[in-house]
């Protein structure tokens, strides 16, 4: 009896153990295959790029704004600038940007996009790890993938805000900033994680360029900041240097916000919309609410999913750094109730906060080996982003 009770034992652990190798099997295939697909997807993004010429607002960019002629070096850029923040708007950091950029020729342009777009990525996988706490995925580069994936796949409008030159210096390339300066402050939340080098240094020209971006996530990012740094001071966690530094970036985010609102060109372009700017309170929100089920959908959707997920297995509250950056997306978005009209590019800001949240709660149940690892999903969103380039590439 004894032996044939050891003889069912060592049967059933060797079919334990045939489950596990084959399910580490599995999860080593998916990651190999996020790793394929990534690269796979990375030079999509640069063929995407190579065929979507400049064009629309690129080619007046390219120009000198005060004379016209073609763009011939730094001068031009910085004459441009201030003629166009006299004139036309306040974003003079992403649009001196643009055009340097656009000086550059389209083939160097491509790869700056597509070293911007990865840069982004690779901070919204910084801030996913702060945001999921201590239950970050293990599967590195299949949560690279995941959000990569994610990013294209819940775009508002991919084609203008990532292909095309003036909205990828508008949206991409800003957002590497605003990004950077969400870290450094989500950061000082925990006590346990160290500041990043020298960001008591860089903190003030960042904070500078962040509120200096976009009318929507440069003073969303501004508030959030607000909101950390008083958090910080009661706890008694901003201390010294920290304190120094948390303070200065608040001022400097803030003094860049009203640099780039209160431009004159802003108010003489106003006058381009009237109609926008007559609308009643009760159109505007409609309009509002028409971006939030059209723009903003494919990321709230998958922030849904995650959440059902998440709340489906546990019970414990979302962490701090998750509601701070979810309340980020929400100022984004209530901000736009100030503009004259809501583009479909102007929720590329948020919904990338949206995604990294989404990412985070993926990530936990990852960790937590509710989910099979992230690798797979992490192909799937891949797969379908690359679907949506290689329609963009067709046509």
């Amino acid at each position: 009896m004894g032996t044939d009770r050891e003889a069912q034992n060592s049967k059933k652990n060797n079919t334990g153990n045939t489950i596990a190798d084959k399910g580490a099997w599995l999860d080593k295939a998916a990651v190999i295959l996020s790793t394929v697909l990534v690269i796979a997807g990375v030079i999509m993004l640069f063929v995407a790029n190579g065929r979507t010429p400049f064009m629309m607002d690129d080619e007046w960019y390219s120009t000198n704004l005060v004379t016209g002629e073609s763009l011939k070096g730094p001068g031009d850029i910085i004459a441009s600038q201030i003629w166009h923040y006299r004139n036309w708007g306040g974003r003079s950091i992403t649009h001196g940007l643009l055009q340097l950029s656009l000086m550059s020729g389209e083939m160097c342009a491509d790869i700056i996009n597509v070293i911007a777009t990865l840069l982004l990525v690779f901070e919204m996988y910084i801030l996913t790890g702060i945001v999921a706490g201590k239950d970050k995925s293990p599967d590195r580069i299949s949560l690279y993938g995941l959000l990569f994936g994610t990013l294209i796949l819940c775009c508002p409008n991919f084609r203008m805000s990532m292909l095309w030159q003036a909205g990828c210096a508008n949206y991409v390339y800003s957002s590497v900033w605003i990004l950077l300066f969400y870290i450094c402050y989500l950061r000082a939340l925990d006590e346990d994680r160290k500041d990043l080098p020298f960001t008591w240094l860089f903190i003030i020209p960042l904070g500078l360029i962040t509120g200096w971006s976009t009318e929507n996530m440069g003073p969303a990012a501004c508030a959030i900041a607000f909101f950390i740094t008083v958090i910080c001071i009661r706890e008694k966690k901003a201390i010294g240097r920290k304190r120094f530094w948390m303070t200065a970036g608040c001022i400097s985010s803030f003094a860049g916000s009203v640099i780039c609102i209160i431009a004159p060109g802003n108010f003489i372009r106003k006058d381009d919309s009237v109609g926008d700017l007559s609308l009643t309170f009760t159109a505007r929100m409609l309009q509002m609410l028409k971006g939030a089920g059209s723009y903003l959908f494919p990321a709230l959707l998958v922030f849904a999913v995650s959440y059902i997920l998440y709340r489906t297995y546990f019970k414990e509250k979302l962490g701090r750094e998750m509601i701070v950056t979810l309340m980020g997306a929400l100022l984004s978005y209530g901000a736009m109730v100030l503009s004259p009209h809501y583009p479909d590019r102007a929720a590329f800001g948020t919904c990338i906060l949206i995604e990294v949240c989404a990412a985070a709660l993926i990530s936990r149940l990852s960790a937590r080996r509710v989910l099979p690892g992230s690798a797979p999903l992490a192909c799937m969103l891949l797969i379908s982003s690359m679907m949506v380039m290689y329609t963009v590439i067709a046509l």
